[in-house]
Protein backbone atom coordinates (compact mmCIF):
# COMPACT_ATOMS: atom_id res chain seq x y z
CA UNK A 1 0.00 0.00 0.00
CA UNK A 2 1.31 3.38 -1.02
CA UNK A 3 1.13 5.85 2.14
CA UNK A 4 -0.89 9.34 1.12
CA UNK A 5 -0.90 12.22 2.27
CA UNK A 6 -3.85 14.48 0.54
CA UNK A 7 -3.40 18.52 0.62
CA UNK A 8 -6.87 19.53 -0.12
CA UNK A 9 -9.59 17.49 0.41
CA UNK A 10 -12.96 19.98 0.12
CA UNK A 11 -14.67 21.03 -3.02
CA UNK A 12 -13.25 18.50 -5.73
CA UNK A 13 -10.85 17.09 -2.98
CA UNK A 14 -14.03 15.29 -1.90
CA UNK A 15 -13.80 12.91 -4.32
CA UNK A 16 -10.51 11.92 -4.53
CA UNK A 17 -11.09 10.76 -1.20
CA UNK A 18 -13.45 8.06 -2.10
CA UNK A 19 -11.07 6.92 -5.18
CA UNK A 20 -7.95 6.47 -2.92
CA UNK A 21 -9.92 4.20 -0.72
CA UNK A 22 -11.85 2.90 -3.83
CA UNK A 23 -8.37 1.75 -5.55
CA UNK A 24 -7.14 -0.87 -2.40
CA UNK A 25 -3.66 0.23 -3.33
CA UNK A 26 -3.13 3.49 -1.52
CA UNK A 27 -4.32 4.65 1.84
CA UNK A 28 -4.44 7.91 3.75
CA UNK A 29 -1.96 8.53 6.03
CA UNK A 30 -2.57 11.83 6.97
CA UNK A 31 -5.31 14.89 5.72
CA UNK A 32 -4.42 18.81 5.23
CA UNK A 33 -6.65 21.35 4.87
CA UNK A 34 -7.61 25.20 5.88
CA UNK A 35 -11.10 24.32 6.26
CA UNK A 36 -11.82 22.91 9.71
CA UNK A 37 -15.24 21.89 8.13
CA UNK A 38 -13.73 20.10 4.97
CA UNK A 39 -11.06 18.05 7.73
CA UNK A 40 -14.04 16.41 9.52
CA UNK A 41 -16.03 15.45 6.47
CA UNK A 42 -12.99 13.71 4.89
CA UNK A 43 -12.60 12.21 8.41
CA UNK A 44 -16.19 10.82 8.23
CA UNK A 45 -15.03 9.37 4.69
CA UNK A 46 -11.91 7.72 5.34
CA UNK A 47 -12.08 6.80 9.03
CA UNK A 48 -9.12 8.63 10.06
CA UNK A 49 -8.55 10.32 13.66
CA UNK A 50 -8.09 13.82 14.29
CA UNK A 51 -4.42 13.32 15.28
CA UNK A 52 -3.58 13.16 11.80
CA UNK A 53 -5.57 16.05 10.13
CA UNK A 54 -3.65 19.04 9.82
CA UNK A 55 -4.05 22.75 8.95
CA UNK A 56 -0.68 22.93 6.62
CA UNK A 57 0.98 20.41 5.13
CA UNK A 58 4.24 21.30 7.73
CA UNK A 59 2.57 20.56 10.47
CA UNK A 60 1.48 17.26 9.86
CA UNK A 61 5.66 16.51 8.69
CA UNK A 62 6.59 17.69 11.95
CA UNK A 63 4.80 15.67 13.70
CA UNK A 64 6.01 12.81 12.23
CA UNK A 65 3.57 11.79 9.57
CA UNK A 66 5.66 9.08 7.41
CA UNK A 67 4.18 8.99 3.61
CA UNK A 68 5.36 7.55 0.29
CA UNK A 69 3.51 9.82 -2.11
CA UNK A 70 1.74 13.45 -1.79
CA UNK A 71 -1.75 14.08 -3.25
CA UNK A 72 -2.29 17.63 -4.52
CA UNK A 73 -5.71 18.85 -4.74
CA UNK A 74 -5.64 22.55 -3.71
CA UNK A 75 -5.98 25.69 -6.35
CA UNK A 76 -3.43 26.48 -8.47
CA UNK A 77 -1.49 29.43 -7.26
CA UNK A 78 -0.82 27.22 -4.15
CA UNK A 79 0.84 24.23 -6.01
CA UNK A 80 4.12 25.28 -5.79
CA UNK A 81 4.45 25.80 -2.40
CA UNK A 82 2.83 22.59 -1.41
CA UNK A 83 4.87 20.44 -4.34
CA UNK A 84 8.01 22.59 -3.03
CA UNK A 85 7.71 20.91 0.64
CA UNK A 86 6.82 17.71 -0.78
CA UNK A 87 9.88 17.31 -3.02
CA UNK A 88 11.95 18.22 0.22
CA UNK A 89 10.67 15.48 1.93
CA UNK A 90 11.12 13.12 -0.42
CA UNK A 91 7.95 12.33 -1.80
CA UNK A 92 6.14 11.31 -5.02
CA UNK A 93 3.86 13.72 -6.06
CA UNK A 94 0.04 13.34 -7.70
CA UNK A 95 -1.41 16.80 -8.54
CA UNK A 96 -4.69 18.11 -10.07
CA UNK A 97 -4.13 20.60 -13.44
CA UNK A 98 -2.61 22.51 -14.28
CA UNK A 99 0.73 22.04 -12.69
CA UNK A 100 0.84 25.99 -12.07
CA UNK A 101 -0.65 28.78 -12.06
CA UNK A 102 1.78 30.09 -14.14
CA UNK A 103 4.85 28.92 -16.62
CA UNK A 104 7.58 30.12 -14.50
CA UNK A 105 5.96 28.55 -11.58
CA UNK A 106 5.60 25.54 -13.75
CA UNK A 107 9.19 25.02 -14.98
CA UNK A 108 10.77 26.05 -11.31
CA UNK A 109 8.35 22.83 -9.97
CA UNK A 110 9.79 20.82 -12.93
CA UNK A 111 13.35 21.58 -12.14
CA UNK A 112 13.06 20.24 -8.78
CA UNK A 113 12.38 17.05 -9.75
CA UNK A 114 15.25 17.15 -12.54
CA UNK A 115 17.51 17.04 -9.15
CA UNK A 116 15.62 13.69 -7.69
CA UNK A 117 14.43 10.43 -8.89
CA UNK A 118 10.36 10.88 -7.30
CA UNK A 119 7.71 10.61 -10.08
CA UNK A 120 5.92 14.06 -10.85
CA UNK A 121 2.74 13.28 -12.31
CA UNK A 122 -1.01 15.68 -13.21
CA UNK A 123 -3.99 13.80 -13.29
CA UNK A 124 -5.78 14.53 -16.42
CA UNK A 125 -8.32 12.18 -15.80
CA UNK A 126 -9.73 13.03 -19.74
CA UNK A 127 -6.93 11.15 -21.10
CA UNK A 128 -7.09 7.49 -19.49
CA UNK A 129 -10.45 6.60 -21.45
CA UNK A 130 -10.64 3.30 -23.91
CA UNK A 131 -12.89 5.99 -26.59
CA UNK A 132 -9.65 8.17 -26.34
CA UNK A 133 -7.03 5.03 -27.18
CA UNK A 134 -9.94 4.58 -30.27
CA UNK A 135 -10.35 8.14 -31.62
CA UNK A 136 -6.60 8.11 -31.73
CA UNK A 137 -6.12 5.05 -33.36
CA UNK A 138 -8.73 5.91 -36.14
CA UNK A 139 -7.78 9.00 -36.93
CA UNK A 140 -4.14 7.97 -37.48
CA UNK A 141 -5.36 4.53 -39.20
CA UNK A 142 -5.94 6.56 -42.54
CA UNK A 143 -9.78 5.09 -42.12
CA UNK A 144 -11.07 8.66 -42.71
CA UNK A 145 -8.59 9.54 -45.40
CA UNK A 146 -7.09 12.36 -45.14
CA UNK A 147 -7.69 14.61 -41.89
CA UNK A 148 -8.68 17.89 -43.03
CA UNK A 149 -9.15 19.62 -39.65
CA UNK A 150 -10.27 19.35 -36.05
CA UNK A 151 -13.10 20.90 -34.08
CA UNK A 152 -13.75 21.12 -30.19
CA UNK A 153 -16.77 23.02 -29.39
CA UNK A 154 -17.68 23.44 -24.94
CA UNK A 155 -20.30 25.42 -23.59
CA UNK A 156 -20.83 25.03 -19.53
CA UNK A 157 -23.15 26.91 -17.05
CA UNK A 158 -20.60 27.68 -14.55
CA UNK A 159 -22.20 30.40 -13.16
CA UNK A 160 -20.90 29.48 -10.17
CA UNK A 161 -17.77 27.28 -10.16
CA UNK A 162 -15.56 27.69 -6.88
CA UNK A 163 -14.77 31.39 -5.54
CA UNK A 164 -11.04 31.27 -6.37
CA UNK A 165 -12.20 30.83 -9.93
CA UNK A 166 -14.03 33.79 -9.66
CA UNK A 167 -10.91 35.86 -9.09
CA UNK A 168 -8.70 34.34 -11.50
CA UNK A 169 -7.44 36.42 -14.78
CA UNK A 170 -8.03 33.92 -17.26
CA UNK A 171 -10.41 31.09 -15.39
CA UNK A 172 -11.68 29.70 -18.53
CA UNK A 173 -8.06 28.72 -20.09
CA UNK A 174 -6.29 27.63 -16.66
CA UNK A 175 -8.72 26.09 -15.17
CA UNK A 176 -10.79 24.24 -17.54
CA UNK A 177 -9.45 24.34 -20.75
CA UNK A 178 -6.06 22.59 -19.63
CA UNK A 179 -8.35 19.53 -19.30
CA UNK A 180 -9.38 20.31 -23.16
CA UNK A 181 -5.94 21.05 -24.29
CA UNK A 182 -4.69 18.08 -22.76
CA UNK A 183 -7.22 15.79 -24.45
CA UNK A 184 -6.75 17.05 -27.69
CA UNK A 185 -3.10 15.94 -27.70
CA UNK A 186 -4.10 12.39 -26.21
CA UNK A 187 -6.81 11.86 -29.47
CA UNK A 188 -4.74 13.28 -31.63
CA UNK A 189 -1.15 11.59 -31.01
CA UNK A 190 0.46 14.85 -32.08
CA UNK A 191 1.63 18.24 -30.16
CA UNK A 192 1.15 21.96 -30.56
CA UNK A 193 3.92 24.16 -32.41
CA UNK A 194 1.65 27.44 -32.63
CA UNK A 195 -1.33 29.60 -31.25
CA UNK A 196 -4.07 32.02 -31.90
CA UNK A 197 -6.91 33.11 -29.22
CA UNK A 198 -8.92 35.44 -28.67
CA UNK A 199 -10.90 35.55 -25.02
CA UNK A 200 -13.36 37.66 -23.41
CA UNK A 201 -15.34 38.19 -20.10
CA UNK A 202 -19.37 37.89 -21.12
CA UNK A 203 -21.20 41.49 -20.01
CA UNK A 204 -23.74 39.49 -17.42
CA UNK A 205 -20.28 37.42 -15.90
CA UNK A 206 -19.77 36.74 -12.71
CA UNK A 207 -16.13 36.34 -13.15
CA UNK A 208 -13.14 38.91 -13.06
CA UNK A 209 -11.03 37.07 -15.64
CA UNK A 210 -11.73 35.86 -18.70
CA UNK A 211 -14.20 33.15 -19.44
CA UNK A 212 -14.96 32.60 -22.73
CA UNK A 213 -12.64 32.55 -25.79
CA UNK A 214 -11.72 30.60 -29.25
CA UNK A 215 -7.89 28.92 -29.51
CA UNK A 216 -6.85 28.43 -33.06
CA UNK A 217 -3.37 25.68 -32.69
CA UNK A 218 -1.72 24.41 -35.34
CA UNK A 219 -0.14 20.43 -34.82
CA UNK A 220 3.46 19.59 -35.49
CA UNK A 221 1.52 17.07 -38.16
CA UNK A 222 0.47 20.23 -40.07
CA UNK A 223 -3.34 19.92 -38.35
CA UNK A 224 -5.52 22.57 -37.42
CA UNK A 225 -7.47 22.81 -34.18
CA UNK A 226 -10.28 25.02 -33.24
CA UNK A 227 -11.61 25.33 -30.05
CA UNK A 228 -14.74 27.62 -28.85
CA UNK A 229 -15.30 27.58 -25.39
CA UNK A 230 -17.82 29.13 -23.38
CA UNK A 231 -18.35 28.14 -19.80
CA UNK A 232 -20.88 31.09 -18.83
CA UNK A 233 -23.23 29.70 -21.86
CA UNK A 234 -26.87 29.88 -21.71
CA UNK A 235 -29.22 27.49 -24.36
CA UNK A 236 -28.05 23.90 -24.89
CA UNK A 237 -24.80 22.55 -22.75
CA UNK A 238 -22.20 20.16 -23.91
CA UNK A 239 -21.21 17.62 -21.65
CA UNK A 240 -17.95 17.93 -19.46
CA UNK A 241 -15.69 16.56 -22.15
CA UNK A 242 -17.51 19.05 -25.08
CA UNK A 243 -18.31 18.09 -28.70
CA UNK A 244 -14.99 16.63 -30.87
CA UNK A 245 -15.38 16.33 -34.72
CA UNK A 246 -11.70 15.53 -36.47
CA UNK A 247 -13.05 16.03 -40.56
CA UNK A 248 -11.34 13.77 -42.68
CA UNK A 249 -11.86 13.28 -46.86
CA UNK A 250 -14.24 10.03 -46.13
CA UNK A 251 -15.93 10.92 -43.04
CA UNK A 252 -15.73 12.59 -39.13
CA UNK A 253 -14.72 11.10 -36.85
CA UNK A 254 -17.42 12.70 -33.62
CA UNK A 255 -17.10 12.58 -30.29
CA UNK A 256 -20.88 13.51 -28.49
CA UNK A 257 -21.24 12.04 -25.57
CA UNK A 258 -22.14 9.17 -24.89
CA UNK A 259 -21.46 8.35 -28.21
CA UNK A 260 -18.35 8.18 -30.32
CA UNK A 261 -19.60 7.66 -34.07
CA UNK A 262 -18.00 8.41 -37.99
CA UNK A 263 -20.72 10.65 -39.66
CA UNK A 264 -19.93 9.11 -43.50
CA UNK A 265 -20.87 10.44 -46.21
CA UNK A 266 -23.82 10.72 -47.84
CA UNK A 267 -25.68 14.01 -46.29
CA UNK A 268 -26.96 16.93 -48.81
CA UNK A 269 -29.49 19.76 -48.32
CA UNK A 270 -32.52 17.32 -48.14
CA UNK A 271 -31.10 14.72 -45.96
CA UNK A 272 -28.80 16.28 -43.83
CA UNK A 273 -28.63 13.77 -41.15
CA UNK A 274 -25.11 11.67 -42.12
CA UNK A 275 -25.29 7.97 -42.25
CA UNK A 276 -23.48 6.90 -38.79
CA UNK A 277 -21.04 4.11 -38.02
CA UNK A 278 -21.21 3.39 -34.20
CA UNK A 279 -17.86 3.04 -32.87
CA UNK A 280 -18.00 2.57 -28.97
CA UNK A 281 -19.67 4.16 -25.61
CA UNK A 282 -18.00 6.67 -24.23
CA UNK A 283 -17.03 6.14 -20.35
CA UNK A 284 -18.22 8.73 -17.97
CA UNK A 285 -15.48 11.56 -17.77
CA UNK A 286 -15.24 10.95 -13.67
CA UNK A 287 -14.37 7.49 -14.18
CA UNK A 288 -10.43 8.88 -15.31
CA UNK A 289 -9.77 9.69 -12.25
CA UNK A 290 -9.32 5.93 -10.26
CA UNK A 291 -7.36 4.96 -13.81
CA UNK A 292 -4.57 8.17 -13.56
CA UNK A 293 -4.29 7.27 -10.10
CA UNK A 294 -3.65 3.44 -10.90
CA UNK A 295 -1.54 4.55 -13.65
CA UNK A 296 0.66 7.07 -10.76
CA UNK A 297 0.89 3.99 -8.56
CA UNK A 298 2.15 1.88 -11.53
CA UNK A 299 4.93 4.43 -12.37
CA UNK A 300 6.30 4.32 -8.67
CA UNK A 301 5.96 0.51 -8.66
CA UNK A 302 7.26 0.08 -11.80
CA UNK A 303 9.97 3.05 -11.33
CA UNK A 304 9.58 4.48 -14.77
CA UNK A 305 7.95 7.45 -16.10
CA UNK A 306 3.99 7.77 -16.01
CA UNK A 307 1.89 8.80 -18.96
CA UNK A 308 0.82 12.80 -18.11
CA UNK A 309 4.23 12.94 -16.27
CA UNK A 310 5.18 17.07 -15.18
CA UNK A 311 7.82 17.24 -18.08
CA UNK A 312 5.27 16.08 -20.59
CA UNK A 313 2.40 18.15 -19.52
CA UNK A 314 4.12 20.62 -19.68
CA UNK A 315 3.04 20.98 -23.46
CA UNK A 316 -0.67 20.93 -22.43
CA UNK A 317 0.08 23.72 -20.16
CA UNK A 318 2.01 25.76 -23.18
CA UNK A 319 -1.19 25.99 -25.21
CA UNK A 320 -2.89 27.60 -22.65
CA UNK A 321 -0.34 30.37 -21.51
CA UNK A 322 0.03 30.50 -25.25
CA UNK A 323 -3.17 31.03 -25.16
CA UNK A 324 -3.50 33.76 -22.90
CA UNK A 325 -0.71 35.31 -24.36
CA UNK A 326 -2.10 35.25 -28.01
CA UNK A 327 -5.11 36.79 -26.93
CA UNK A 328 -3.74 39.69 -25.04
CA UNK A 329 -1.23 40.66 -27.97
CA UNK A 330 -3.44 39.63 -30.78
CA UNK A 331 -0.54 37.65 -32.65
CA UNK A 332 0.11 34.09 -33.14
CA UNK A 333 2.05 32.50 -30.58
CA UNK A 334 5.17 29.93 -30.94
CA UNK A 335 4.41 26.75 -28.49
CA UNK A 336 8.06 25.93 -28.15
CA UNK A 337 8.80 29.66 -26.38
CA UNK A 338 6.63 27.95 -22.87
CA UNK A 339 8.91 25.23 -23.21
CA UNK A 340 12.40 26.54 -22.51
Amino acid sequence: MVKLIQVGVGGYGSSWLSTVIESQRAQHVALVDLNLEHLKQAREITGLPDSVCFTNLEQALMNGIEADALLCIVPPAYHESVIRIGVSAGMHILSEKPIAHTIQSAHQILQRFNKTDRIFMIAQKARFHPWVRRFRQIVNSGQLGQISHVTHYFRAPYYSWGEFRHQMQDPLYIEMSIHHFDLLRALLGCDPVQVWSTSWNTPYSTFAGDITGVAHFVMDNGWPITYHADAIASGDMTDWYGEIRAVGEDGTLTMIYPELYIAKKGANHTDRQAPQEFIMKVSNPQEGQLVALYEFLDAIKENRTPESSGQDNLKSLAMVFGAIDASRDQEFKQIDDYLL
